[in-house]
């Protein structure tokens, strides 16, 4: 019964995101900004109706929206990380071109971990897939994928 309940809420899920890109699920592609912050963080801004609207789909009451605004990152909002401020020093990257540019991404599925993150005991996230992206990070020398996992985007977490 729960996990009939779950996938009901992932289908849920599924239809709304196909809403937002306005288009038909399997087509559905949408966009966002490359940004950086002053320490070099880079990532894709995306619209924060994404975890507004999905939050509601998640299935413990006690789950709260990510914690943008409670850290350094404070008014990056919701996004997908490309590449961490470590790895823009590490490799000496100077400056990225496509800052501003936007770059398209696709709905994978909703899927939660248990992260090592202080103070959060689990995350309900929304992998995505972005070629473009992948490519950027390649054309950078980085790896393809940050830290080797699909991108994503948080959409509520459960704290310790």
């Amino acid at each position: 019964m729960i996990q009939n309940l779950w996938n009901i809420r992932i289908a849920a899920a599924e239809i709304y995101l196909s809403k937002i890109a306005g288009t038909e699920k399997q087509n559905a592609v949408l966009h966002g900004k490359l940004r950086q912050t002053e320490d070099g963080f880079v990532y894709l801004d995306v619209s924060n109706d994404v975890i507004n609207g999905l939050f509601r789909l998640i299935p413990d009451e006690d789950a709260v929206q990510p914690p943008y605004r409670q850290n350094k990152y404070n008014s990056v909002g919701a996004h997908i990380s490309v590449m961490k401020a470590s790895e823009v020093e590490g490799f000496e990257i100077t400056k990225i071109k496509e800052i501003g540019d936007y770059f398209d991404f696709t709905i994978l599925g909703l899927s939660s971990v248990i992260p090592d993150w202080k103070g959060i005991k689990k995350l309900w996230m929304v992998e995505v897939d972005s070629p473009q992206l992948e490519s950027l990070r390649r054309r950078y020398g980085l790896t393809p994928r940050l830290n080797g996992h699909h991108f994503h985007i948080t959409v509520a977490v459960l704290k310790k």
